[in-house]
């Protein structure tokens, strides 16, 4: 093409034409822009740059874009056109940075902090006036000079007059385009139920490592199998709700069921309660752990129960703004999850087939007695799929007729997030060995004041650990209080809110725990001592961390709120976990993220759960850290499942395939004992090696359903076994399939060597080991186990076995 010629008397002009079939018809006269005239910029003491995006990974990459144009920047003019353009040309959206230097070279690097996570970026607040952003990020109140200026906007302020801060002759230039999000949101609805291929290797952290799993619990459809229609004969029935109880007693009667009233003997219990959509309050969790009690003491042995509740899940949270509710009323009730929670630890710890079915309270109640008929039958008969099972208990959800049960996915890290320097954090429960890891760990990230909240006296070793931590130039206070008073903790952080300015965030690790022992041998009085600091503590911290706008609120909380099997033994710990779960999935929002962590065992340090759960599901100390982190702010309740312990190999003997109570059963080296003859007299034969992990277990369940504690090594004699124990406990093991002479109780002289035995007893011939070369005690050395007494003793405390109808229900 040849060049336009310029005409000699003016600018060059053309026209174009447009005449469509439409009937739109365009004729456009164009004329070359003027020659910019020569500008004298002068060049200011320095320069500010804004960034503003939609999250604050818009943000961060849209500073990288920055970075690179003022790269290319020629003189201070072209500098100041870029820094006008961009804090004048483009819309101010909700996240905000800024940064300010001399030359384009000292702001690109400047930017290149933000976009590699070093510099914050903020949420921008209209609310916030200068003053309180200066305090905040530790500046004078001056938003008229650019390096103030830049720190009011990295705070969050939203006045800065950007106009005013722009060079004299500054004009609009080229910047890079805003980095739209590249993420597609028109989804099938195949693909929308599946997560991003990589999910399914579990948590990535940001620096590209594989942190640990970390995995959400999502409600899925799923309908149930109806062909299993055989239900229990007897049924046990208490319904608050009298409709749904009408129509339920009703349908069972329908199919031959019996219905007799709450505490009378039956196959199975159904409990049903109230149709209320309103949040419980937390007052009611002692009737509540009375009512379970009472259930699992008087219901018979391997009898089923049937927990019905309104709330306790949301199996459609369509409502929802991140993975939390929008706070209020949204979201699950802590109350009814935290109860649901309890029944099936409790189930689990009683060794009953136990399920909890959310229901719709929007449902008829003829709609409402069907599901839960159908649900009884498959409990009953055992219909329940072997994935949703968890220590024989199984949970569901109905809404609008559609059924749900929860499945786990894995969770993704939350969003990116650095510790600002200005403001304080609050740490309860910070004396303990979690709490002070955390605490240095909040240091090691940038926290550079951090007030320690608890109840314990600081000694002499806890104050010197403190003044190590703060040994990096942090200030860290230890301040008593106790988080369940509300009125305490809201003073502690007035006074240290006008001394170190805003809350930043909130870890609250504060807990008790009561000695390992069964439910229905723990009174309340006990029990709320457990739920203090995590029920009332909980609502208190989050409430404080949201009327103070804080960035965060991590409840610390423990695998035992997710788990029966991880609660037996410790139904109240696990009923103040559950509820702090809930709690996050109802409180987390856009401006304080509430996220709740369901930790398994940290190796060496806590976390409490059933020893023989925990043995299977740990994580290292460092590697908890690492992932505390890196869901910091993801919101709701996350789930750590921690790590399986390999089976232990026997000598001699191919590992068999493990079982429910194998696979949560610390791994112990083979001990070597002597076998017995059928008769159960120690012969002459060579000693064989086996593994008693599984006996083990078994004991130790006995042992817990009856005395309400594991023995662990100590001496039996020391317990105070009187005959109506031995018989009970006999009961107990004998209802796990075998068959237990009482007089091995009161000889054996701990819990162990009752495993040893009865593994060896139990073993059919074809199972034994291959022989260890160990020699037979000599015949005048033998115990004897015929003997008088023996015998006499086995005869006296037989009987006690057969009683009621041989239900072992023997109460001691």
């Amino acid at each position: 093409m040849s060049e336009w010629p310029r005409p000699v008397d003016g600018p060059r002009r053309g026209a174009v034409s447009a005449f469509g079939m439409g009937g739109v018809n365009a004729h456009v006269i164009l004329e070359e822009a003027p020659e910019a005239p020569v500008r004298d910029v002068p060049a200011p003491e320095s320069f500010v740059v804004r960034v503003t995006g939609a999250d604050e990974t818009a943000v961060r990459k849209l500073a990288a874009g920055y970075a690179a144009r003022l790269d290319t920047a020629r003189d201070s003019a072209e500098t100041a056109d870029l820094c006008h353009t961009a804090n004048t040309g483009r819309s101010p959206l909700e996240y905000q940075t800024a940064v300010h230097g001399r030359s384009a070279a000292d702001l690109a690097t400047a930017l290149r902090l933000v976009a590699d996570g070093t510099h914050p970026v903020a949420r921008v607040d209209i609310d916030l006036t200068a003053d309180a952003a200066a305090a905040l990020s530790g500046t004078t109140a001056a938003p008229g000079h650019p390096a103030h200026a830049a720190e009011l906007a990295t705070a969050g302020y939203a006045h800065v007059d950007w106009f005013g801060l722009s060079p004299a002759g500054a004009r609009v230039t080229d910047l890079p385009t805003y980095p739209f999000a590249g993420s597609p949101f028109w989804r099938g609805p195949d693909e929308a139920d599946q997560p991003d291929e990589a999910d399914h290797t579990g948590t990535l952290a940001r620096d590209g490592r594989t942190g640990t799993p970390a995995v959400r619990v999502q409600w899925r459809t799923r309908d149930l199998d109806r062909a299993a229609t055989a239900g229990p004969a007897t049924v046990s029935l208490a319904a608050a709700d009298p409709a749904l109880g009408q129509a339920l007693t009703g349908l069972l009667r329908d199919r031959g069921v019996t219905v007799v009233a709450p505490g009378a003997p039956a196959d199975a219990a159904v409990v049903v309660g109230a149709r209320d959509t309103r949040h419980a309050d937390p007052a009611e969790l002692g009737a509540l752990w009375a009512e379970v009690g009472d259930l699992m003491r008087t219901l018979p042995q391997r009898a089923g129960v049937l927990w019905a509740t309104f709330g306790g899940a949301d199996p459609q949270p369509a409502a929802r703004t991140r993975h939390g509710a929008q706070g209020g009323d949204a979201g699950p009730d802590p109350v009814r999850a935290a109860a649901a929670t309890a029944v099936r630890a409790a189930g689990a710890e009683g060794r009953r087939p136990t399920s909890v079915v959310h229901l719709d309270p929007t449902d008829p109640a003829a709609d409402q007695a069907a599901h839960l008929a159908a649900e009884l039958a498959a409990l009953v008969s055992g219909a329940q799929e072997p994935d949703d099972a968890d220590a024989g208990t199984t949970v569901a959800a109905y809404r609008q007729g559609v059924r749900y049960v929860p499945e786990t996915v894995p969770a993704r890290p939350g969003p990116s997030y650095f510790l600002p320097a200005e403001g304080y954090c609050l740490v309860t429960g910070g004396l303990g060995a979690v709490g002070l890891r955390l605490t240095e760990r909040l240091v090691a990230r940038g926290a550079r004041r951090v007030a320690v909240v608890g109840r314990s006296a600081l000694d002499a070793a806890r104050a010197q650990a403190l003044r190590e931590l703060a040994g990096g130039g942090a200030e860290i206070e230890y301040v008593p209080c106790d988080v369940s008073d509300p009125a305490a903790l809201a003073a502690v952080a007035d006074r240290l809110g006008r001394r170190w300015g805003r809350l930043v965030g909130i870890v609250h690790a504060s807990g008790a725990v009561n000695p390992f022992g069964a439910m229905h041998r723990r009174p309340w009085s006990d029990a709320e001592k457990v739920l203090a600091p995590k029920v009332a503590g909980s609502l208190h911290v989050v409430r404080l961390a949201k009327e103070q706008c804080a960035d965060f609120a991590v409840l610390v909380s423990s695998i035992a709120g997710t788990q029966a099997l991880a609660g037996r033994g410790l139904v109240d710990y696990s009923l103040a976990n559950a509820f702090q779960l809930a709690l996050a999935e109802r409180e987390d929002d856009e401006v304080t993220a509430v996220t709740a962590h369901a930790w398994p065992n940290w190796t060496g340090i806590g976390m409490k759960a059933d020893d023989t759960f925990s043995a299977g599901h740990s994580v290292g100390a460092e590697e908890a850290l690492d992932a505390f982190f890196d869901h910091l702010r993801s919101g709701g309740a996350v789930v750590f499942p921690g790590t399986a312990s390999a089976p232990a190999e026997t000598v001699g003997t191919a590992p068999a395939a493990p079982t429910p109570t194998d696979a949560a059963t610390p791994a112990t080296p083979a001990t070597p004992t002597a076998p017995t003859t059928p008769a159960g007299a120690r012969g002459a034969a060579p000693a064989t090696r086996r593994d008693t992990t599984a006996m083990r277990a078994q004991v130790r369940e006995a042992f817990l359903h009856v005395l309400g504690e594991d023995p662990g090594d100590r001496p039996l004699q020391g317990l105070g076994l009187d005959s109506l124990v031995i018989a009970e406990l006999a009961t107990a093991l004998e209802r796990g399939g075998l068959t237990v002479d009482p007089s091995l109780l009161m000889r054996a002289r701990t819990a162990d060597d009752i495993a040893a035995e009865l593994a060896e007893l139990a073993a059919p011939a074809a199972d034994l080991a291959a022989p260890v070369a160990v020699p037979a005690p000599p015949a005048a050395t033998a115990p004897d186990r015929t003997g008088a007494t023996d015998a006499t003793l086995s005869a006296l405390l037989r009987p006690l076995l057969d009683r009621d109808g041989g239900r072992g229900a023997v109460q001691v």
